[in-house]
């Protein structure tokens, strides 16, 4: 993964038909991202108008695939002494504790290994014969402490100089044993490199595979990025990752860092128009993963039809930025027109024979306001009724 920043987790999409739960994606570091419209649920009958739509989203509080590997790799050198090594092992069991066995993390397997002026993988795995210190994060062995663990407290002091080569090539051996389609590799060192020069880091790191990145640690009043004819920015620049500083006592914290997720904003769009800005959001985001927030929006006013409702969570991890999308679908019908009652018309009666009736005589009494009778007036100009009607 040496290239990320363009990387974006696919955007799925749940829409119509019945009603379904939440849409879980993965950010592109591996992190988990939802988003779950509640109300309308599918294919709801509206009136014309406004509607609101409400529901969730939440970023690294799901469980996601297990796809990701972590390899840990322990600077054992002379300047950190017993005490300081034991730092060292607290603050990757802190990290390991919340992070490699929190489903949410989706790490499904992970390395330890350890480097002084030599390298060594600790073998964790209940295989005879094994040399690379690979396992899963899980109870295995029923002795009710993870594997992990186990190997991590047994893991001796080396004592020595300090050699990023020999603890990049015990990284580069543990990590291709490891599982997963993302491979990081956390290299924590208190020091610089001191022995030998480059020239064999730089090979190393170019035959990494792409799915390695190596994450560097500089923590102690020795440490830094750079410095050295091998730096530990150098390592991290050179496979995608980052180098940070820290102290023996935030040195946990530091980790931390390097899963850490954000869920930035909360957008809406309406028949697969323009992205419009969801605000109403208790808490109001960004917030920092885990968490889960809810969100009420009203639509533009909708007319008769269907109208896809569609609303999206953006976020990101270490990698970059992702967003899942989540849709339902609401119909206005179109009004019915109720036909009034039907009229038929009686057959006028047959008029008694009478004489002609004189100019200026009182009308009919069909044609007086009030009788429902309606006087004819055929093409010749003289009404039914008498009187005559210029042509």
């Amino acid at each position: 993964m040496r290239r990320f920043g363009a990387a974006v987790a696919a955007v799925l999409v749940v829409a119509g038909g019945a009603p379904a739960g939440a849409v879980d994606g993965t950010l592109p570091g591996g992190i988990g991202i939802a988003v779950d419209i509640e109300a309308p649920l599918p294919d709801t009958v509206i009136p014309k108008g406004s509607t609101t739509v409400v529901g969730t989203a939440s970023v690294g509080t799901g469980a996601v695939p297990p796809t990701t590997s972590v390899t840990y790799v322990l600077d054992g050198s002379g300047s950190l002494t017993d005490a300081g090594f034991a730092q060292e092992k607290a603050a990757v069991e802190r990290f390991h504790r919340e992070y490699a066995l929190n489903p949410a993390y989706g790490i499904g397997s992970v390395g330890l290994a350890t480097f002084a002026t030599d390298g060594r993988s600790i073998d964790v795995d209940s295989a005879p014969g094994t040399q690379l210190a690979v396992a899963p994060a899980a109870d295995n062995d029923g002795s009710g402490t993870p594997d992990f663990l186990e190997a991590l407290g047994a893991m001796p002091y080396l004592d020595g100089s300090t050699n990023f080569i020999a603890g990049l090539q015990r990284a580069a051996e543990v990590s291709a044993a490891t599982t997963g389609t993302r491979k990081l590799v956390l290299f924590l060192s208190d020091g610089r490199h001191n022995v030998g020069t480059g020239g064999e880091a730089e090979r190393m790191l170019a035959d990494l595979p792409e799915a390695v990145d190596i994450h560097t640690f500089g923590f102690g009043p020795d440490a830094s990025c750079q410095g050295g004819s091998v730096s530990l920015e150098r390592i991290a620049l050179a496979t995608g990752g980052t180098c940070s500083m820290s102290g023996f006592a935030d040195l946990g914290e530091a980790l931390s860092r390097l899963l850490a997720s954000e869920l930035h904003h909360l957008t809406l769009t309406v028949d697969g128009g323009p992205e419009l800005p969801i605000t109403d959001i208790t808490p109001a985001l960004p917030q920092p993963g885990p968490k889960q927030v809810r969100y009420t929006v009203r639509t533009p006013p909708l007319d008769v039809g269907n109208h896809p409702l569609c609303v999206t969570a953006h976020g990101s991890d270490y990698a970059g930025p992702g967003k899942v999308t989540d849709c339902t679908n609401v119909i206005i019908l179109a009004p019915t027109t109720t036909p009034g009652p039907t009229t038929t018309a009686s057959p006028p009666a047959a008029a008694p024979p009478t004489s002609a009736t004189s100019p200026g005589a009182p009308p009919p009494a069909a044609a007086l306001p009030g009788n429902s009778q309606v006087s004819a007036i055929p093409r010749g100009g003289v009404a039914t009724g008498g009187g005559t009607v210029a042509p």
